[in-house]
């Protein structure tokens, strides 16, 4: 049994590929081919297209992508007419696989729609979209469930994949699972997985760094690689970093669940990591800058206070958020120095982070989005049953 899953981001293929994983057990039957990256290949997806080639971020940014990431959409359209899987699932990643979800309702093709987009945020009209398009909208937020059925349109809560793929793990634990020294204090710094926000925050944050050892003398610093950030990339923006922020720095492929556990704080681009960070119970700052024009629509567009997921689901500004203009390294530093010493500002966000945690549902998602996607398969065929007997 076929199903294309179309995943076009960092965090979308950590979701996606255990997804699979929960699919190979509950649902052997099934399997998995269309858009990933590294996560989903080793679980046995066949990759038709790379996220690599698709991760971008901010209005204005698309457009200098736009030629390849269509071209790469062609080309799974195309395979949903050749190949009419069982079912289509779609993570996150809205622009991307809206037209995927249209090809596939023309086609009678059931779409489930996993991590729906944050209508609730910005773009309400997509909503109309999910209603028509999408046999089922499975939503990762307590508040979503709610913003669906008051405007009539049925959605399942199945609680943050982020709890299925992340153990509690001590802060001694994950650093001797990294090689870390046990007395050091450390910062983790997670500049994204998009490029053009790598290249944005991570000079700024190397910046914050430097200020923080006049201050922090024995403060180190730690910092998972993306997979979706090329190493080239990488490199070519630590060379900003000075000289004693460069001896204190270290770099891992991945890994970011394990380097926020055994960080004191963190400082880190808005999105999943914020989730990550959270559940680590590791107090952090979210920076978040973009073009000048990126940012002037955001502002019109965008209808909630907060971006940080934390903040949102707390209803309050209990993570910094260092937005734009205030994404400067003497915010930075001053912000994450109250959490690197222990006082009263720690002991705030420790606890915040406790009640964020508890907002966040129960381990199963993927189990229960392959509940999901089986659901709609066998309603599928049974439809397809009586149009032939008929």
């Amino acid at each position: 049994m076929r199903v294309m899953i179309s995943a076009g981001e960092t965090s979308g293929d950590l979701h996606g590929a255990y997804l699979v994983k929960e699919a190979k057990r509950l649902a052997p039957e099934m399997e998995f081919f269309g858009l990933g990256g590294d996560e989903m290949l080793n679980e046995g997806v066949t990759l038709t297209a790379h996220l690599k080639d698709t991760a971008v971020m901010g209005l204005t940014e698309v457009l200098t992508s736009l030629w390849r990431i269509a071209k790469i959409n062609l080309k799974l359209r195309r395979l949903l007419r050749a190949e009419k899987p069982a079912a289509l699932v779609l993570i996150d990643s809205p622009d991307f696989n809206f037209p995927l979800a249209r090809q596939a309702y023309k086609l009678n093709i059931p779409v489930i729609y996993y991590i729906c987009p944050q209508i609730w945020a910005w773009r309400p009209g997509r909503l109309n979209f999910l209603a028509k398009y999408c046999a089922r909208r499975a939503v990762i937020l307590p508040f979503e469930k709610d913003f669906y059925e008051d405007r009539g349109v049925a959605a399942d809560f199945v609680g943050h994949p982020v709890l299925d793929r992340l153990a509690p793990l001590s802060q001694i634990a994950a650093r001797r699972e990294l090689g870390l020294d046990l007395r050091n204090p450390y910062l983790a710094i997670l500049p994204g997985s998009r490029a053009k926000i790598a290249k944005t925050l991570l000079p700024l944050a190397l910046k914050a760094a430097e200020i923080l050892i006049g201050k922090i003398p024995r403060l180190n610093f730690l910092l998972p690689r993306a997979q979706s950030l090329e190493p080239a990339l990488l490199i070519k923006l630590l060379r900003s970093a000075s000289p004693e922020v460069a001896q204190r720095l270290k770099v891992f492929e991945g890994h970011s669940p394990q380097v926020l556990a055994a960080a004191n704080a963190a400082l880190l681009a808005s999105g999943t990591a914020a989730v990550e960070g959270a559940l680590a119970g590791v107090p952090m700052v979210v920076a978040y800058k973009v073009s000048s024009l990126s940012y002037f629509l955001a502002k019109k567009l965008v209808k909630v206070p907060f971006i940080a997921i934390p903040n949102l689901l707390l209803g309050r500004m209990a993570i910094p958020e260092l937005i734009q203009d205030k994404a400067t390294p003497p915010l930075m530093a001053e912000n994450l120095y109250g959490f690197l010493t222990e006082g009263s500002k720690r002991n705030q966000i420790t606890q915040d982070l406790k009640a964020v945690t508890a907002k966040l549902g129960t381990p199963g998602a993927a189990a229960r989005v392959v509940a999901l996607i089986q659901e709609e398969i066998n309603k599928a065929k049974g439809l397809k049953a009586e149009r032939l007997a008929l």
